[in-house]
Parts: structure tokens; C-alpha cells; sequence
């Protein structure tokens, strides 16, 4: 574009700084925008600060592509914008992390309404692994059992249950639902 070293007649400046002093807002405007939204933290590690500064960026093109292409739906403030594309980008991992038997059932509980992720879990296929004392015996008897009721759980013996391991309770309240 500029060939020859022509200068600006009013600021004595050549023409090739006056060029890149007009066009360069858009620099100050990313550098501006990553500022106010920063995923960057403090850290030694000079390849981190390259990975950070990445992602600032990549996130102000993202918004940008994205406003261009969803005209009327994409969030006009860079922080929704942001925090969705955020969540979208866990949404994956969440679910997968929701399967885990051994996270905390407040955790894995919010995971599965908030992410809609059934169970895999199915209480008819399980064989019972552990063994335990009959619910309705108690600790008085101390009746060990490996034989849980299919409804609640529970381990129960023989003496409390029926050919289909139900427990006493859980076919009380069969039979009072089916008189109603």
C-alpha cells in the first residue's frame, strides 16, 4: 500500500504512520475488551500467559462470529456471552461427571436436574453385592441378609418378605394405593 515515503503535509508525520495510527483503535479496543473479561491469572510460567492471552482473544472472536451469524438471539453483554459459552463448553464433561457413584449426592443431584441425565443405575439389574441386617428385625435379632427390597433398598430377610423381595412396608402401601 505504501510504496513511497510520502509525508503528511499538516503533522510532517509520513503517510504510513498517519495509516496505522487511524486503524489501530481495533487493537486498543481487543486489548480493552480482554481487560474487562479477563480469564488470565498470575502465574511464572511464560507459556500459560500465551494461553491466556489466547483465550481473551479467542473469546472476543467467538462473540463477534457468533453475533454475526444469530442476528436476534445472541446476548448483547460480552459477560452472558461469555458465561454461556462457558457452560455449553462444561455441558459434556457435567453429564459424564454426573455417572460418578461415589460424588456427593447433593453434587450429583444438582448435576442430574440441571443436566437432565438419567440414571444409569437400574435397581432390578443389580445384584445385591453387600449383605446387612434385615430392616425389620433390626438390631436385636441381627439377622444377616444379602436380599434388599426392590422398591426402597432396604436389606431384608426371609421371614420379612415376600417371593418378590418386597419388604412389608413397601407391600402395606402397594395394597393401600391399589384400594384408593
Amino acid at each position: 500500500m505504501h510504496h513511497d515515503s510520502k509525508i503528511d503535509v499538516e503533522t510532517r508525520k509520513p503517510e504510513i504512520i498517519m495509516d496505522y495510527n487511524c486503524t489501530k483503535g481495533g487493537v486498543d479496543t481487543v486489548d480493552k475488551m480482554c481487560a474487562a473479561y479477563s480469564v488470565t491469572r498470575i502465574t511464572k510460567r511464560w507459556p500459560l500467559v500465551i494461553f491466556y492471552s489466547l483465550m481473551n482473544i479467542a473469546g472476543i472472536n467467538a462473540q463477534v462470529l457468533f453475533s454475526y451469524s444469530k442476528h436476534n438471539n445472541a446476548p448483547k453483554m460480552r459477560r452472558l456471552f461469555l458465561k454461556t459459552l462457558a457452560f455449553d463448553l462444561m455441558k459434556e464433561h457435567l453429564a459424564s461427571r454426573a455417572q460418578i457413584s461415589s460424588l456427593p449426592s447433593d453434587i450429583s443431584s444438582f448435576l442430574k436436574i440441571k443436566y437432565a441425565v438419567p440414571s444409569t443405575s437400574d435397581v432390578s439389574t443389580t445384584p445385591p453385592s453387600k449383605r446387612g441386617t434385615c430392616f425389620e428385625c433390626g438390631r436385636k435379632k441381627n439377622a444377616a441378609t444379602s436380599m434388599k427390597c426392590t422398591k426402597c433398598m432396604r436389606f431384608i430377610c426371609k421371614l420379612h418378605s415376600k417371593k418378590i423381595i418386597i419388604c412389608e412396608k413397601c407391600s402395606n402401601n402397594d395394597d393401600n394405593d391399589n384400594s384408593e
